[in-house]
């Protein structure tokens, strides 16, 4: 964490610059010294306001918690029990954009959130008796603290188990809203979430193993970046990790069968079928799958016999295109890491890919709309098999693309004119002939809008 902890929530400011891990009861042999036991509670504090800058936090008007980012909290931190004047800061200044007065009793953990976009910010304070669950339980609560994000359905099942007719967890959970704390078995779970009364999963969190005596608050937030809006955070009594987050687990792959003389293939996830008869020249759309070790299979869709069997890292976030590329006899799979971030205002991207076996190199041009290329030069030149150009960025517009032979101006395949949009993000693979014909051929696929 970039944040740390300059003070306790005491009266006498200790300059302390150290972990969040430190263990309680080594601050408080620092820093309450002559302090009865029975008058010191816990608060943590979480910053979970999306367009808020990095913030301090005081307590009875001492600085206790410097450069708090968004998504990042502390572990507990001692405070005096009795009302308690909380404030939070952007930063570096001393404007209160959060003023409170919070009654910290005994017996009782405070995690204290400020939540809401910067002009509605406001402290959400969550009050939990300080017992621990049942011998082999663990005890989890849910928040949904995402102002952008409508009513969700949550659910937290097993592992492996699938949603299909399953009740959520929680239903229709507004944002704000706290559960009780769910005390349940330690164990293997996974959280997901639908917008209420949805059945397309949102967010979904993949395996989590949960030991058994864990405290968990699980706080919904908005993320920027990733397959979903939201992100949890979960705030632990665990003193070398009291902050995870844990952002959505799954990736999105899709398929191009562009091996000219294979038959129409299925393609397995984890041995489970994702696309059944798939024929030459065509591409899927993306499917949305768990990141991590993946193995993936492309069979021939009338025998089932395997003619790629693959294991990939899937990373989470990632957009992925796998392509079966070569002639059938030496069918390999092709993985792209596709770039779907939105280009500059009034551009598109395009990425060109080399997968026709027989057109050895090739030199490209691409012009604006023009197939005359007697005196340009190409735009890629010796352009091997297997080969990607990586996004080219260029303004919005009708354009041509035109491949030929290297090193020559005989043009095997041609694009013809294409109109494209600002904001646009393509992919064309060049491939081989069809079976049966003589003719290249291209394939252009929707990346992004």
């Amino acid at each position: 964490m970039s944040h740390s902890t300059e003070n306790q929530l005491i009266s006498k400011e200790l300059n302390m610059n150290r972990p969040l891990s430190l263990s309680l009861a080594a601050m408080l042999g620092v820093s309450i010294a002559g302090c009865n036991e029975e008058s010191i509670v816990k608060v943590r504090f979480l910053h979970a306001s999306p367009d808020a800058p990095a913030v301090d936090i005081t307590a009875r008007g001492v600085k206790v918690v410097k450069d708090l980012n968004y998504r990042e909290g502390t572990g507990y931190l001692p405070a005096l029990k009795g009302n308690t004047a909380i404030e939070v800061r952007p930063a570096g200044t001393e404007t209160a954009v959060i003023s409170a007065n919070v009654d910290l009793q005994k017996g009782v953990e405070y995690t204290i959130v400020a939540l809401n976009n910067v002009a509605s910010i406001e402290p959400l304070v969550i009050a939990n008796d300080a017992d621990s669950p049942a011998e082999g339980f663990i005890q989890l609560q849910v928040v949904h603290g995402a102002p952008s994000v409508p009513e969700v359905d949550i659910y937290i099942t097993g592992a492996d188990d699938d949603l299909t007719g399953a009740t959520p967890t929680l239903a229709a959970v507004p944002f704000k809203a706290v559960s009780d704390e769910l005390e349940v078995a330690a164990g293997n779970y996974r959280v997901r979430a639908t917008l209420a009364d949805d059945s397309n999963v949102v967010y979904d969190s993949g395996p989590i193993d949960i030991p058994a005596g864990s405290e968990i608050i699980a706080v919904a937030t908005e993320v920027a970046t990733g397959l979903s809006p939201i992100g949890l955070i979960l705030m632990q009594e665990d003193k070398n990790s009291p902050v995870v987050a844990l952002n959505d687990a799954r990736a999105r792959v899709r398929a191009v069968h562009a091996s000219p003389d294979a038959p129409e293939v299925n393609v397995l996830v984890n041995d489970a079928v994702a696309l059944s008869d798939v024929p030459f020249a065509v591409g899927s759309d993306y499917l949305t799958i768990l990141s991590g070790e993946t193995n993936l299979k492309v069979n021939a869709a009338a025998s089932s016999a395997t003619v790629i069997d693959a294991d990939l890292s899937i990373d989470a976030g990632t957009d992925y295109t796998v392509a079966a590329v070569n002639f059938l006899a030496s069918i390999e799979p092709l993985v792209l890491v596709d770039d779907n971030s939105q280009p500059a205002a009034g551009n598109i991207k395009l990425r060109l890919v080399h997968a026709a076996p027989s057109a050895g190199l090739v030199d490209i041009y691409i012009t604006d709309g023009t197939d005359d290329i007697s005196i340009l030069d190409p735009a890629i030149q010796d352009f091997d098999f297997k080969a990607d150009s990586g996004y080219l960025e260029v303004p919005a517009g009708s354009y041509r693309v035109l491949i030929t032979v290297a090193d020559t101006k005989t043009v095997a395949i041609d694009s013809g004119t294409v109109d494209l949009t600002a904001g646009q993000v393509r992919t064309a693979f060049a491939l081989d002939p069809a079976p049966g014909s003589s003719d290249f051929g291209a394939l252009l696929l929707a990346d992004l809008n």
